[in-house]
């Protein structure tokens, strides 16, 4: 059984560490490593992780603020296994996720370029609200796609150790948007497999999250058009992602 390591950036995460990291060690497949990188947490984040008694979680905490792409790419770094599949803090797997991607994989003889990715629940704290998201249509070799929207989210992937190091490991510059560029790198020498089911809950609460800072989020998507502007121009692209943003910055 293939060994899959869980890469876990944390930041100030005591109320929801604890939900994330079960998720995945009480999922249906087990041979798993959970990586959990704390980026300097200032609350009790890393006294609930220590109190989760498996010797599978591996914690690591980051001598300076680095944030959470930094943390990721660390987790790749010390990655025991081949295959390394994404998780963010405040989000939880479903049971059988890890199950239904290795499966998968395994049909594909443990091919190394080979992105897995999902669709997701989504959970409103406050309300109890429960829906599905269903992301747009990303499979086989889906650059231009990229190139022109969003789609896989981190908790979703699963993809090869091998192919992340091809890349150069994740763009620490990138301060939003930050799964669409790792997806754009990887689908340059990465065939894509969406699966269209809800593979994780994606958490909607009263924390800090990257998705809830509009400025942030302008400023990661304008990144994005920028670091690949000539093959958007190139695609035809370009006028549409412009009046995306632009309906980003009137909202």
């Amino acid at each position: 059984m293939e060994l899959v390591s869980v890469v876990i950036p944390v930041y100030n995460r005591e109320k929801t560490i604890k939900r994330c990291i079960k998720s995945v060690i009480d999922g249906i497949y087990q041979n798993v490593e959970v990586i959990v990188v704390d980026d300097c947490s200032t609350d009790n984040t890393i006294d609930v992780v220590r109190e989760i008694k498996d010797e599978r979680i591996k914690l690591i905490r980051l001598e300076k603020k680095s944030g959470a792409q930094a943390a990721r790419n660390r987790g790749i770094i010390e990655a025991n296994g081949n295959w390394i599949a994404f998780l963010d803090s405040d989000d939880f797997w479903e049971r059988d996720k890890l199950e239904i991607q290795m499966n998968i994989l395994k049909s594909f003889n443990y091919e190394p370029y080979l992105v897995i990715h999902g669709d997701c629940f989504c959970y409103d704290e406050q309300t109890g609200k429960r829906w599905i998201w269903k992301l747009p249509k990303t499979e086989g070799f889906c650059y231009e796609s990229l190139l022109k929207r969003p789609s896989p989210l981190f908790p979703a992937m699963l993809t090869s150790k091998k192919a992340l190091m091809e890349i150069g490991l994740l763009d620490e510059s990138i301060v939003s948007y930050q799964e669409w560029d790792t997806s754009i790198r990887l689908s340059k020498i990465c065939k894509f497999v969406h699966i269209r089911d809800p593979l994780f809950t994606y958490v909607f609460h009263s924390g800090e999250t990257i998705s809830k800072d509009k400025k942030k989020e302008i400023e990661g998507y304008l990144q994005i058009l920028k670091k690949y502007e000539n093959a958007i121009r190139e695609k035809g692209f370009y006028n549409i992602l412009m009046k995306t943003i632009i309906s980003k910055l009137i909202d």
